[in-house]
């Protein structure tokens, strides 16, 4: 069974770039571009990993991080989703922040389709 990533950016060509990539890596792949999508979506549908952006309009990644921690019931395996924020800022109190709200991983944008793959994987536990 295909594992499923959620997609959270408003960066359009970039959730192309993102969805063709998993979806070639063998993932299924849901997509939003506004993070008041994504409490609803997570807690009706059984999400193995979120990919989160932390910039958006409407509720960005920091308060879609602090919503997860709301949350006391998970469909599919009962976990909540890991989640790998992606973002263009590199400070260092920013990666520490979100890593204390629940951020499993931290990837920096310019990304490469391999360092997706091989991140998604990794934060999963499969090494397929």
């Amino acid at each position: 069974m295909k594992q499923t990533v959620l997609i959270c950016d408003d960066d359009v060509q970039f959730v192309t770039f993102l969805d063709r990539t998993l979806k070639r890596g063998g993932f299924s792949v849901i997509t939003v571009s506004d993070g008041c999508e994504v409490p609803e979506i997570i807690q009706r549908t059984a999400v193995d990993i979120l990919l989160l952006d932390l910039q958006m309009p409407g509720m960005n990644g920091w308060e879609v991080l602090r919503s997860l921690k709301e949350v006391t019931a998970w469909p599919g395996n009962g976990q909540r989703p890991k989640v790998i924020v992606i973002s263009g800022r590199n400070e260092d109190e920013t990666v520490s922040f979100v890593r204390r709200l629940g951020a499993d991983a931290y990837l920096m944008k310019p990304l490469w389709g391999d360092e997706i793959l091989a991140t998604v994987r990794s934060v999963l536990g499969n090494g397929r």
